[in-house]
């Protein structure tokens, strides 16, 4: 798919890639016919050395806006282990953005002229008077493109001035050249207007500026457009400075058309090759003169600029005069070697390759229109370099995947395809795409582009749809399992068969240099290569793409199988430079989206048949939702059904309110199934559960309690916490409202103290008061001395007033009489004060969190250095992710959670210690007033600040230590 070269390999082979990118350029224009390489290319020229790319610093993320379907304020939870197929927005939240970069004003910019190629042919009257009756295109800076007609005016006469800049509005732009030679062609015919087609040749170059620039020429005999603007020059426009100019709207039509006839050839037809277009506006009754010379042109986009491409030249097969709205146009792909060749025989410096599109847009793009509207609507700081696309690509793109097949599978062998990473270890991709060969060969590997570096990843199992067949579009969908996870952000599938919005992200692949802001950078030639890109397309409708599905055959040939029950059409009539983004067979369709408050991409389709990206030409993209079914099908994993292997006891002697045991050790109460929230849990993994004399009726823990059912007066005050402070929330809310720089400080928090030998207390833990007289801590954090602490300071952790925190005595520090020093197994203890505090909105209790089925996925992380608090965001994992990465098994009460790593930006939240607090923000029903629960302890684990490390850490779970707090609280 890419030019996948290391910046650091040897020279020749990059050149050898630069070669290929630039003859992909010049023969796959459209999916046009191609040009021979003696007449298009010119391999001495514009090929060059990559160099190393200048990456800076910049978050280049800029994809479309996220879209918002009001799921901003849900706080999801994840359970222990994977129990639905939608689950993307929790499993990976810790790559969720949560900032939008809105785009800084652009630098001040005033809109070019929009005609700025356009020359004014005259001829010089008796009395000085200049005839401005003919028109005709700057394209190099001393020649001037017009029909072979409009250089013989009254009396056989040739024109013999040309004037430039009248479109600025400013005298001062204007620039008149005299013609020093008229070059028609040599084949032009007067009487039928075959081959109507002049060169002027000016007697000095022109000064290019923003009024005046060359035109671009479309050198391809195919034109692929089906609309195109002809340049008009208005009657009234023949003062000296006017602007004169206008655009008519021009449509294709069939030159077997009975419309397409030639007066002056008594309606023989058009002469062979011609354009025949017609024109969109209304025709007035009385007829005007029909300009000469008129330029046929298509403003093609590259660089978030437009740029003019010369298609055509009016020709003289109509005669002046005449109202026939249809027109006959002279193409200019036909005569790109006698255009060079006229140059060169005049001593100019160019070559045909000098007009290639590429080489053009970038010659004079920073005097051409900006598309401002496509900047803005993107979320990110816009590329400004070649190095910037590339970044973009490896960092931000390397979701998106390379099929790699088997050198054995030969031309067979689908080596232009992508697939997209949907979780760490399955990749999606088009049927077509991994299909057998004849010979049975099935790709092996996929390649992970990322900075530097090009990783294979083996293939571990391929799974084709089975209602996919070969030469059919219906059911065009493959599923890749690795044989590794990787640590990658993946793009989430959205499954609902309603699409939230008609605007998203098409992926192809491009040229970096056309897909970066040029500013006045100029032409960056020495960076180019292709990259993955990605364009903001809008939706078409299926009935008007299905009326274009002959030109949009998929790679595979065929078209069979089309249907808007599973597909979807892309479609802009803005037109694009060639080479700006074209097919890329399986890459996704994107568009982020706002869940739980950060940003997540999901994939809604793969591309078919794109060969544009959707400009111009429709992009069709197969959908992903229909085959929700399927897909879960292959990739979540089957689980042994949990009445298998749990082992229920019914036991008719308790019934409701009885205290009860599960046989591990852990004593519950009989309450109705609903309030248990682990029961589910612990069938799904073969655990016990007793049944209390009624099916419906079962033993639960005291911590997996729902509602508050117990009379223990320290479970009550923990089951009630939410609303026994609500009072105090709201007026600290109400305070801090008024000012907010009195409430900086963590209520909850207490920093544990022991006393030092110099008479001052060291403050080297934190802990969480969930009672008035009980705070939470880490075992291994009594550790750090050989005697106990002796102080808990409450309130004072970012505490803007020493006034505002508490000093209370501790009474004993109770660690949990099974901890382990060496594993961290029940890494937990708590500390108890001498008295209870009275609580205020400067300190007060937090809640403890009792679900141990699930976690919040919405977590913080809660530390201290040098009494400064720093918040990480923390997300968790399920369990069975966490024994993956690590290796080894969890005890009970642990689990893992690593710090979130949004995309596309750099640095991560600081590395959490020993014994630091993770916490939940509860959002209570009135929204602004939020309960904070204590989730878990950090217990131990590496950690880096390296934002590509994907640091796991293990935790202690404080909810499966609910009924050890309560029964050691007391």
């Amino acid at each position: 798919i890419l030019s996948g070269n290391s910046v650091c390999e040897a020279a020749n082979e990059r050149l050898q890639a630069l070669d290929a990118t630039l003859e992909l350029h010049f023969y796959r224009v459209y999916q046009s016919p191609c040009i021979s390489a003696a007449r298009m290319v010119s391999r001495s020229v514009l090929l060059v050395v990559l160099s190393c790319l200048c990456l800076g610093g910049s978050e280049a993320l800029h994809n479309l806006f996220p879209i918002e379907i009001g799921l901003m304020d849900e706080d999801p939870f994840l359970p222990n282990e994977r129990e639905v197929f939608d689950d993307c927005h929790i499993r990976y939240m810790r790559y969720g953005r949560d900032e939008l970069d809105i785009q800084e004003p652009f630098p001040p910019y005033e809109t070019p002229p929009e005609f700025t190629h356009i020359a004014a042919v005259g001829w010089t009257r008796s009395g000085g008077k200049i005839d401005w009756a003919c028109m005709g295109v700057l394209i190099w800076n001393d020649f001037v493109l017009t029909s072979a007609h409009c250089t013989a005016g009254e009396g056989n006469t040739a024109p013999d001035v040309v004037r430039l800049g009248s479109d600025s509005n400013n005298a001062s732009y204007i620039q008149d050249r005299k013609i020093k030679e008229v070059i028609r062609h040599p084949e032009y015919s007067s009487r039928n207007g075959e081959h109507d087609i002049a060169l002027l040749q000016l007697d000095a170059r022109i000064n290019v500026n923003a009024a005046v620039v060359p035109t671009c020429l479309w050198l391809w005999d195919d034109v692929p457009f089906s609309k195109l603007s002809s340049v008009k020059r208005n009657k009234a426009g023949r003062g000296e400075t006017d602007s004169f100019f206008s655009n008519e709207e021009m449509t294709r039509v069939n030159v077997k058309s009975a419309d397409c006839v030639s007066p002056t050839s008594r309606n023989a037809g058009l002469p062979n090759g011609q354009l025949c277009m017609g024109s969109e506006a209304p025709q007035p009754r009385d007829c005007e003169e029909t300009p000469r010379g008129n330029p046929l042109q298509a403003r093609l986009m590259h660089n978030y600029n437009t740029s003019p491409f010369l298609v055509g030249i009016l020709s003289s097969s109509f005669s002046r005069g005449t109202c026939n709205p249809v027109q006959g146009y002279t193409p200019i792909g036909p005569y790109r070697d006698w255009l060079v060749q006229v140059l060169l025989e005049r001593n100019t410096t160019v070559t045909l390759q000098d007009f290639h599109p590429v080489v053009c847009a970038h010659r004079f793009a920073r005097f051409r229109p900006r598309v401002d509207e496509l900047m803005l609507e993107r979320n990110g700081e816009m590329s400004t370099t070649v190095g910037n696309v590339d970044y973009v690509r490896w960092t931000q793109l390397n979701y998106v995947v390379e099929i790699e097949w088997p050198p054995e599978a030969g031309s067979a062998a689908r080596n232009n395809c992508a697939g997209t990473f949907i979780d760490q270890q399955t990749v999606v991709t088009l049927a077509e795409c991994a299909f057998p060969t004849p010979e049975g060969f099935q790709p092996i590997a996929v390649v992970r582009r990322v900075i530097f570096t090009s990783t294979p990843i083996a293939i571990k199992s391929i799974h084709v749809h089975p209602g996919y067949r070969k030469n059919s579009q219906k059911n065009n969908i493959a599923v890749l399992k690795l044989e590794s996870r990787q640590n990658v952000a993946p793009a989430c599938i959205w499954l609902d068969d309603e699409l939230p919005e008609e605007r998203f992200d098409l992926t192809g692949v491009g040229s970096n240099d056309l897909n970066n802001v040029v500013g006045n950078r100029g032409y960056d030639a020495d960076r180019v290569t292709k990259t993955v890109v990605q364009h903001a397309m809008d939706l078409y409708p299926w009935a008007q793409c299905r009326n274009e599905l002959s030109d949009l055959a998929g790679p595979n040939g065929t078209r069979e199988g089309f249907s808007d029950q599973e597909h979807m059409c892309f479609r802009s009539d803005q037109w694009v430079v060639p080479g700006v983004c074209h097919n890329l067979p399986g890459a996704p369709v994107i568009r982020y989206i706002n869940r739980a408050g950060v940003y997540l991409k999901y994939v809604f389709g793969m591309i078919v048949a794109s060969p544009t990206c959707g400009y111009g030409i429709p992009a069709i993209t197969i959908r992903l939702a229909p085959h929700a079914d399927w897909l879960q099908s292959i990739i979540m994993e089957k689980r042994p059904s949990a009445g298998s292997e749990s082992v229920i006891v019914i036991n008719p002697d308790l019934k409701r309110s009885d205290e009860c045991s599960n046989g591990d050790g852990t004593i519950g109460i009989c309450v109705p199934h609903e309030l248990c929230l682990s029961t589910k849990e612990r069938l799904r993994k073969g655990e016990r559960v007793t049944v209390c004399s009624e099916g419906s009726i079962v033993c639960c823990p005291w911590g997996d309690i729902a509602r508050n059912s117990g009379d223990d007066s320290i479970r009550a005050v923990l089951d009630n916490c939410e609303d026994r402070y609500r009072s105090i929330r709201q007026e600290r809310y109400a305070r801090a409202s008024q000012n907010r720089s009195l409430y900086t400080n963590f209520p909850h928090t207490a920093e544990i103290g022991w006393p030092q030998s110099n008479g001052r207390i060291a403050f080297s833990c934190l802990g969480y008061l969930i009672t008035t007289n009980v705070v939470v801590m880490s075992a291994r954090c009594t550790e750090q001395y050989a005697f106990q602490p002796t102080v808990a300071r409450i309130g004072s952790l970012s505490s803007a007033d020493t006034n505002n925190y508490v000093l209370q005595p501790i009474r004993r520090v109770r660690v949990h009489e099974d901890y382990d020093s060496v594993t961290g197994v029940n890494n937990i203890a708590l500390v108890v004060l001498t008295s209870p505090i009275l609580p205020t909105t400067f300190y007060y209790p937090g809640c403890v969190f009792r679900n141990s089925s699930h976690f919040p996925t919405r977590l913080f992380g809660l530390s201290s250095t040098r009494d400064t608090a720093s918040i990480t965001k923390m997300t968790p994992f399920y369990q069975s992710d966490c024994v993956e990465h690590l290796k080894d098994p969890l005890a009970p009460g642990q689990s893992c959670m690593t710090r979130s790593t949004p995309e596309a930006v750099f640095g991560r939240g600081k590395c959490l210690d020993t014994g630091d607090l993770i916490v939940w923000d509860h959002r209570t029903d009135e929204l602004i007033y939020e309960a904070e629960y204590l989730v878990a302890l950090l217990s131990h684990g590496s950690c880096s600040d390296r934002s590509d490390q994907n640091d796991v850490q293990i935790v202690t779970r404080v909810s499966y230590y609910y009924d050890w707090i309560v029964s050691n609280a007391k």
